[in-house]
């Protein structure tokens, strides 16, 4: 596998995309203000308007779902938007070129990454907290579930796409740049992804940053970041459905304690995930 790492081995392919364009660094910083801006203006307008929001949906725990679902649509569909928009108008190069080398999204890669992601999620969080899942099971209403499992692939996948184009499209490539060491590049790149994390306690932060180092070795692999993408969104919308209440995620406090059974089982699934992606879906040269 780490011939395919090797910097000799990079040249034109995806991480090496930023060259269509201008680079300077007032363009990055430019582009990220504007990305920024929008997600923080776009919460002042949703928290101003909350009250008037919350009575369109249900008062049930279907509605608090089905009303956090669209939020999040909302938020990272105009930060999805202005950050594609901003990146276009200040780097001067396709938008596609952050997603894959030959500027193609590929459906195939997206939907093997969601599912891929999803066995090996659910067969860790049965092993671990099998005790939510039998309380998901006893409350399970298929019709809510169907409607919930639509908005929230559509919604979170919106999310998941966002982080992956900036984190390992637009923030990969511009840091290959300035570092060729393809190890250090990894490595600083799944950093900046768990920093955005750190607020959720230290084993978030662990977990997050093995997750980027994961996710950054098969966007490297891959030359693309749709399998990636549809990996993210099956993280986080698998979580939300059954194991985790968004909404009380964002209160937790930090904590500096470390599940390692958790910490265990996310390491041997990464190295899973990687294996094979490496063995059927990385792209040969």
């Amino acid at each position: 596998m780490f011939h395919q790492l090797h910097p000799k081995a990079m040249e034109n392919n995806f991480i090496h995309s930023a060259s269509l364009g201008k680079n300077e660094w007032w363009r990055y910083i430019l582009t990220i203000l504007i990305t920024v801006f929008t997600i923080v203006l776009t919460n002042l307008l949703i928290r101003k308007l909350l009250p008037t929001i919350k009575k369109l949906f249900p008062d049930n725990d279907f509605g608090k779902d089905l009303g956090t679902y669209s939020l999040v649509l909302l938020v990272f569909g105009m930060a999805l938007f202005a950050f594609l928009v901003a990146a276009r108008k200040f780097h001067h190069r396709p938008m596609m070129s952050f997603i894959s080398e030959d500027r193609k999204f590929r459906f195939k890669y997206y939907f093997l990454g969601f599912i891929s992601w999803a066995s090996l999620l659910f067969i860790g969080n049965l092993i671990t907290d099998f005790g939510t899942f039998k309380a998901f099971i006893q409350n399970f209403n298929l019709a809510e579930f169907s409607f919930l499992f639509l908005i929230g692939f559509i919604s979170i996948g919106i999310q998941s796409i966002f982080e992956e184009i900036v984190i390992r499209g637009y923030f990969l490539q511009g840091l290959h740049l300035c570092i060729r060491n393809i190890l250090i590049l990894i490595l600083l790149n799944a950093l900046i992804f768990a920093i955005l994390h750190l607020g959720y306690g230290i084993g978030s932060f662990l977990s997050s940053w093995l997750f980027g180092i994961a996710f950054t070795i098969i966007v490297i692999l891959q030359k693309r970041i749709e399998f990636v993408s549809g990996a993210h969104n099956a993280n986080n919308l698998l979580l939300a459905l059954v194991f985790l209440d968004l909404s009380d995620v964002s209160k937790e406090e930090f904590s500096w304690s470390i599940n390692w059974t958790e910490f265990s089982l996310h390491i041997a699934a990464l190295l899973l995930l990687i294996g094979l992606v490496y063995r059927f879906l990385s792209k040969k040269e």
